[in-house]
């Protein structure tokens, strides 16, 4: 995971190394603990590299280590499972929010969340934040100064190859950034 976490925090993207890390992490994911479960999804959704199969299996160790994750643990997962659009209602219930409830979150962990939050209402789920974080995580998103991900430099790199003008970051009134 760590490997998987540095390549992603590097924006380098390898695909074929991260989907034999991904084959090898789906067979030794009971081995993983919190942090190292959250580092992995997240460098994989950072990456690009949305496999169904690789989240789908990481639910029962998600649900196992939950109460063992700390805030950007759950923000990590939260917003990994989001980007990858892994519908996991397993994980994301109650007893994931009384979580969210019990942790400090910083600014970028706030971030996560809001787009977590995104995606439920996207998703037409009961599981929402409840509004004061909501509020919370909502002024945190629009107060950050987006990061591009490695995918969205090459996104727009191709748009613009194409003659496109595309714009980057737009921010929508429900809150949703537009990568170009």
């Amino acid at each position: 995971s760590s490997i998987a976490w540095a390549y992603a925090t590097a924006k380098e993207a390898h695909p074929e190394l991260l989907k034999k890390f991904a084959f090898a992490a789906i067979k030794k994911r009971t081995e993983f603990n919190s942090q190292h479960i959250a580092n992995f999804l997240w460098a994989c959704s950072s990456n690009g590299h949305i496999d169904r199969d690789l989240f789908s299996s990481f639910i029962p160790t998600v649900i196992e280590n939950l109460s063992k994750c700390n805030n950007q643990g759950l923000a990590n997962i939260g917003w990994a499972f989001a980007v990858a659009n892994v519908d996991a209602s397993e994980i994301f219930n109650d007893d994931f929010i009384n979580a969210c409830l019990e942790k400090e979150f910083v600014l970028e962990d706030l971030c996560q969340l809001h787009q977590w939050h995104l995606w439920q209402e996207e998703l037409k789920s009961d599981v929402r934040l409840p509004p004061k974080l909501q509020e919370k995580c909502f002024k945190s998103f629009l107060a950050t100064v987006p990061k591009s991900s490695a995918f969205q430099d090459d996104v727009f790199s191709e748009l613009s190859s194409l003659s496109l003008q595309p714009e980057e970051e737009v921010l929508t009134k429900r809150g949703y950034r537009l990568d170009a």
